[in-house]
């Protein structure tokens, strides 16, 4: 074979193997009615007002193919079942990160043997699907606005904090409040969406706890309305909603909770569009995805002797998140995803207070950076180290198992792992100039 040829052939190879591609595919859950619920006291689910489902984005660089599998659950499956799908997806996709809306109108999956058993070759099938179906695509993003939730802690003159769970006058004096809409969008190679992927910061709850049918709650309803106007296949990913309610927080099935709950779907959905419409995608000229994962070590931040009490007389849980709760000392994955170069995913395992998604981006060194909250675990609340001495619901209550700083740790381990990514950190010591 002479030079020339070996050239070509290598050429051919390494554009091939740099090649950006994508594949879509959702599952429906089909959780059985009677378990329980997830997101507020214990109750027994009745029916299903909408489908939740498990929708899969699979990408691949031509060396590497990653599935990002998103969930309509309050949390993300125990890690044994995440490790379950994970290996019978092992065929199809090198690596699964897992992230949940945290809708408190799903399932309780740990509370349901059966349902687990049910849910785990949908979601593996799903993964397979989108990975077989993988096809050149192009990729953007660009931003947009729109005020949905508030800021459910609200900081008195004082210093001290009341909490504020509901707003439907929208008064606007709680903050922060992270209006940002972040949109990625990925197209086929003609042109006509594939994917788009809508970032928001809000918890999911204008159905409240007199609702018993399943539902993703709005961001399912701001998916229905991007399928609608642009096509393709839509996904939400939730950021950093701590402390952020919606307006419209906890409505009672007797004020119309369904319909506020699609009018903000709608709402948020209208936005993803109008931003959508505007991004140019193209070809990454080298395509590249990569992914690192830390695992932090942190420690209760309560007596737990004093705190067990306190559980049982108060709540009434599930085994497992009660054993979550009390945990000594919990092992936590911060998963930071590198697309081309250019866009960055920080995962970490629980609900991140407002404040981390805007120092993420504020400090990241690539602009189009996304925090996401509830993504391969989830250990309860993060929240700031200030919000911690302040107090209050998710700041010092049982809900925040780890020690404060916490928070602070993950983003930090996650701006780290970008640069590292980047080869902007080296493993061997410069030389003084």
């Amino acid at each position: 074979m002479t030079s020339a040829k070996l050239a070509i052939l290598l050429f051919v190879a390494l554009s091939a193997r740099a090649e950006f591609r994508a594949g879509v595919a959702k599952a429906d859950l089909d959780p059985p009615v009677g378990i329980p619920m997830a997101g507020y006291a214990v109750r027994y689910s009745k029916g299903t007002l909408d489908p939740v489902e498990a929708r899969v984005l699979a990408l691949s660089d031509g060396a590497r193919k990653i599935a990002i599998v998103t969930l309509d659950l309050c949390y993300t499956f125990e890690p044994p079942v995440m490790d379950e799908i994970r290996a019978a997806a092992r065929g199809s996709v090198d690596e699964v990160i897992f992230h949940a809306s945290h809708t408190h109108s799903g399932p309780t999956y740990a509370a349901s043997p059966e349902a687990v058993r049910h849910a785990i070759p949908r979601v593996a099938a799903a993964i397979e699907s989108a990975a077989k179906s993988m096809v050149p695509a192009k990729i953007g993003n660009a931003w947009g606005q729109i005020y949905l939730g508030f800021n459910r802690r609200y900081l008195a003159p004082d210093g001290s904090v009341q909490m504020f769970w509901r707003n439907e006058t929208k008064i606007s004096t709680t903050f922060p409040v992270d209006p940002t809409v972040g949109v990625i969008r990925i197209d086929r190679a003609s042109g006509a969406p594939l994917a788009i992927l809508v970032h928001y910061s809000c918890h999911p709850v204008v159905l409240g706890p007199e609702n018993l049918d399943y539902s993703p709650d709005y961001p399912g309803e701001m998916r229905r309305y991007v399928e609608q106007q642009l096509g393709g296949m839509a996904f939400f990913l939730q950021g950093a909603p701590g402390d952020i309610n919606p307006y419209y927080d906890k409505t009672a099935l007797t004020e119309d909770a369904v319909e506020l709950m699609k009018e903000t779907g709608r709402k948020l959905g209208a936005e993803a569009v109008r931003v959508a419409r505007t991004i140019r995608t193209a070809a990454p000229a080298n395509a590249k995805l990569q992914t690192k994962t830390v695992v932090l070590e942190a420690r209760n931040r309560w007596n737990l002797e004093k705190l067990k009490p306190v559980l049982e007389e108060r709540y009434h849980m599930e085994e497992i998140r009660a054993g979550r709760l009390l945990a000594d000392h919990m092992q936590l994955p911060v998963t930071t995803l590198v697309i081309n170069q250019d866009i960055a995913f920080v995962g970490m395992p629980g609900e991140p207070f407002v404040e981390f998604q805007t120092q993420l981006r504020s400090r990241s060194p690539l602009p189009n950076s996304f925090l996401i909250g509830y993504t391969n675990g989830y250990f309860a609340y993060f929240p700031t180290i200030a919000a911690a001495v302040r107090g209050g619901y998710g700041a010092d209550s049982t809900v925040v198992p780890t020690e404060a700083g916490t928070g602070e740790r993950m983003l930090n381990t996650g701006l780290i792992s970008i640069y590292e990514l980047l080869g902007k950190l080296k493993e061997t010591p410069g030389t003084a100039r």
